[in-house]
């Protein structure tokens, strides 16, 4: 695999694998998007071809750079699960995270930023989305029925669906703006 084609499809895809592994140990509802963008560098790192990338979390205003010699790449992330609280006694308290129009604004600034604020020396711009289908439990709203159908359009030139066990995956090259 060479950097120099779209890798960031197959690094997300076995970050999906490393999370769901992870998750047998801790389980999924303890996971979070710093968990899975520190898999996400992992997976980058252990790209057979490359010479060793660079990272740079919270770089400016965006979760991860990656270099690689010459070559910068920025990653957003956005990672959607709906969990259940739980009382000490194991008695169930109210659901964290679920889909809703809070998300989809969050989304739709995330793709904005992508497509208005990449500094010009940066090569590539991409947003990692990651939901849990199987927490889709509102009747109103659903992670897969706010991202389940992105096509490429005027602000997105490329979309790429992934899906791994209960994850499902988005990877989106926002339009330059």
């Amino acid at each position: 695999m060479s950097f120099l084609t779209d890798w960031v499809p197959d690094v997300t895809h076995e970050a999906m694998i490393r999370l769901l592994q992870h998750a047998e140990k801790v389980g999924l509802p303890n996971t979070d998007e710093c968990t899975f963008r520190a898999l996400f560098m992992a997976a980058v790192h252990d790209l057979p071809e490359p010479p060793r990338p660079r990272f740079q979390t919270e770089w400016q205003r965006f979760d991860l750079l990656v270099q690689v010699d010459e070559e910068a790449t920025i990653i957003e992330f956005k990672y959607y699960m709906r969990r259940r609280t739980y009382g000490l006694h194991g008695d169930p308290l109210a659901y964290k995270g679920g889909a809703g129009p809070k998300n989809e604004k969050e989304f739709n600034d995330c793709v904005k930023k992508l497509r208005t604020s990449l500094p010009p020396e940066v090569g590539d711009g991409r947003l990692v989305l990651i939901y849990d289908r199987e927490s889709d439990r509102q009747p109103q709203y659903s992670f897969h029925r706010s991202y389940g159908h992105l096509a490429a359009s005027a602000d997105l030139m490329d979309v790429r669906s992934l899906t791994v066990g209960r994850l499902e995956g988005r990877v989106l090259r926002p339009s330059r703006a």
